[in-house]
């Protein structure tokens, strides 16, 4: 009895391996069937749902692999005869089942392109996309996600969904194009990678590297649904892009419909925000000195408006968090919210988003108009500690400002040298130039640590006291403004040292009638009581009508023109005793101060010119 089964089990084994020989010899004439070499373009149109036309009929290989090798492979919309291949290649090689082509069937496994050209004709909020098939499993496939997604788009029947296989696609060394005007607009050329889909109701993940805008970039992107994306419904997906100039990073839900979605967790990096920028073509001007930049945080919305929750903004190394909206559903793009900083850089931040703003220099330009209209913003900042060029503030509120043209920044409330500051700049283009409002309020500040720290070295006034600028001038550069400028310049000191002016030795010098640089008198501190200033400004120079130096038994007094954006001084004064009450009890000395700011020089008054005629501003 046991014999018999061994027999038996032999002669299965030996049936089986005869049939499996017989299959494989049998292979090469079925593959060799026109019936099969005409369903391999059949298929392809089948599932693509496009006119497939073949340069030459498949060359079928039997091993290693049971495959078809087509060259010159093109894909066209039906009826349209004249229009270029949706899809094109020089060669496909496809892995074809054995069993199915022994039924007279061809089922693909694996498709890989050599050399493909994709070319994209329909614009979408998200990305641009190739036409519509005329039809297809693909299609069918899509039309049916489509009802799943309408009956339920919040907890779709996933069972719902076709199960079609579909496998691996590779490319290699491919383009993408958009057709503009007829022609190809190559945007993603050397495009090598694969797209791994087993079924269509499975996940799917895409790997590819190209060349974008001559930089390399990866891209890695995977979802759990990709047919209900396709279908306009949301799934679960991830994506990362990765460039020289910028790293890209999303993880949530997406919706990638009309009314597109998004979801989740997202993160940017770029060591350089102008490269960046310049890379992206979004026809945003980046600053002068931009250095790298991060933004991450859980972000909803859509692709015309999106809002970034717990967001965290470095830019050159100033770490911050808050909430932004970006907006793109405009004339230009928005940017609004609020973050809160440890510590600020504001020229840097400012540069960040309002070109040349940041910059005081001879030759710096205002900002471009053309550049303050490719961005709206509008931002809230505080900052604990703050950097406004050399100067350190704490307790920093401001806002930064862009709308249609005009910039401005204000700095609402802020404490330096032991005081308060606000201080504020609004720039509107008008007429070729931009018209320029500056305001500047100190309140109860160290006026001798805060001239310090802007440069001066000599007649430093140490004392506190209020200061006070309004100008409004008209120009592409701070030279224009200042030498076009009007309004009010005000300050109010109390008592204190004036260091670097010796009073004694100023009269002295003053008695002997011949001028004299105000260097030889800089030694010592002048004690004050008070200092009171006030001029008013127009076309740029500055028409004292009150600068009073209040001493113990004396008074200095200044009247005269100043030019803001020159070195010219043309001043008159008088140094006159005074008693308890502030009359003056005897004769004063009288003097003229010419020069520049750097280096002026004292004319006793026999020698001086008389700027009492001065006209009028």
């Amino acid at each position: 009895m046991q014999g018999q089964v061994v027999r038996r089990t032999i002669i299965g084994l030996a049936a089986l391996i005869v049939v499996g020989v017989g299959l494989v010899l049998a292979l090469p004439w079925i593959a060799s069937t026109q019936l099969v070499r005409d369903r391999i373009a059949y298929e392809l149109s089948a599932w693509s749902g496009y006119r497939v036309q073949l340069g030459q009929a498949p060359h079928i290989d039997v091993w290693p692999t049971f495959s078809a090798h087509l060259s010159n492979v093109a894909l066209y919309e039906w009826g349209a005869h004249d229009s270029r291949p949706v899809l094109e290649a020089e060669r496909v090689d496809i892995d074809l089942s054995a069993l199915a082509a022994l039924r007279g069937n061809v089922v693909f496994s694996r498709l890989a392109l050599e050399h493909p050209l994709l070319r994209l004709t329909r614009a979408t909020p998200v990305f641009d996309l190739p036409p519509l098939p005329g039809g297809g499993r693909m299609s069918r496939a899509i039309d049916t996600a489509s009802q799943v997604v309408g009956a339920n788009a919040v907890e779709p029947d996933l069972s719902a969904l076709p199960s079609d296989p579909f496998g691996q696609v590779t490319f290699n060394d491919g383009r993408i194009a958009v057709v503009e005007d007829g022609q190809d607009q190559v945007i993603l050329s050397g495009l090598t990678g694969q797209i791994g889909w087993p079924a269509l109701d499975r996940p799917a993940t895409l790997t590819a590297a190209g060349v974008w805008r001559s930089e390399a970039i990866r891209v890695e992107a995977s979802s759990a649904q990709p047919l209900l994306l396709m279908a306009g419904g949301t799934s679960p997906m991830r994506l990362s892009l990765d460039a020289a100039p910028a790293k890209l990073r999303f993880d949530g839900a997406a919706n990638l419909s009309v009314n597109s979605f998004f979801d989740g967790e997202a993160s940017f990096e770029t060591p350089s925000l102008r490269r960046a920028l310049e890379w992206s073509r979004t026809d945003i001007a980046a600053g002068q000195t931009i250095g790298a930049a991060k933004l991450s945080g859980r972000i909803t919305g859509s692709a015309e408006r999106l809002r970034i929750e717990d967001a965290v903004l470095d830019l050159a190394g100033s770490p911050g968090s808050g909430v932004l909206e970006l907006s793109n559903d405009g004339a230009a793009p928005t940017i609004g919210g609020s973050i809160a900083f440890d510590q600020l850089n504001l020229g840097t931040f400012l540069a960040a988003f309002t070109p040349q703003i940041d910059r005081v220099d001879e030759g710096a330009d205002l900002i471009d108009e053309n550049a303050a209209r490719q961005l709206n913003l509008d931002l809230r900042l505080s900052a604990t500690q703050a950097q406004l060029g050399s100067f350190a503030l704490a307790g920093l509120a401001a806002t930064a400002q862009l709308k249609d043209g005009n910039a401005a920044f204000d700095i609402s409330d802020a404490t330096a040298f032991g005081g308060t500051i606000q201080a504020g700049i609004r720039i509107e283009p008008a007429g070729g130039a931009n018209a320029v409002e500056l305001r500047f309020l100190a309140s109860e500040i160290d006026v001798g640590a805060m001239t310090l720290q802007a440069g001066a070295k000599r007649f430093v006034p140490q004392t506190r006291g209020n200061l006070s600028a309004i100008l409004r001038g008209k120009g592409n550069d701070w030279n224009s403004v200042i030498s076009t400028s009007e309004g009010t310049l005000t300050a109010n000191f109390g008592p204190g040292d004036i260091v670097g002016l010796d009073a004694n030795a100023f009269l002295a010098r003053s008695a002997d009638g011949r001028m004299f640089p105000l260097s030889d008198v800089a030694e010592g501190a002048l004690p004050i009581r008070g200092l009171q200033f006030s001029a008013a400004v127009g076309r740029g120079l500055a028409r004292i009508d009150t600068a009073t130096v209040s001493m113990e038994g004396r008074r200095a007094s200044l009247t005269g023109i100043v030019p803001l954006a020159g070195r010219a001084l043309a001043l008159s004064g008088e140094v006159a005793p005074v008693d308890g009450q502030g009359q003056v009890t005897g004769e004063a000395a009288k003097f003229f101060v010419g020069g520049g700011w750097d280096e002026p020089f004292i004319s006793p008054v026999s020698s001086a010119p008389d700027v009492r005629d001065a006209p009028e501003l």
